[in-house]
């Protein structure tokens, strides 16, 4: 049960935080499901955003990680 609590008082003082990054998570899986959509039209189009994304949703789940374990001022 304490651990429920933990994680709303987490939730409730983070959010704003918490919810940017998820945008940006958001916005890494989309480009790499476009890459992969684009992936017959052009190819380099399609490596390049398949890249990025990886790359945008690798730092969002670090970033992610950091402010829900360690919080703003870590």
């Amino acid at each position: 049960m304490e651990m429920i609590y933990l994680l709303q008082e987490v939730l409730e003082i983070r959010w704003p935080i918490l919810l940017f990054e998820l945008i940006f998570l958001f916005g890494g899986i989309m480009l790499v499901v476009t890459g992969t959509k684009v992936r017959k039209q052009s190819k380099s189009t399609a490596l390049m955003s398949i890249i990025l994304g990886v790359i945008i949703i690798l730092i969002s789940l670090y970033l992610l990680l950091w402010a829900v374990m360690f919080g703003y001022n870590a």
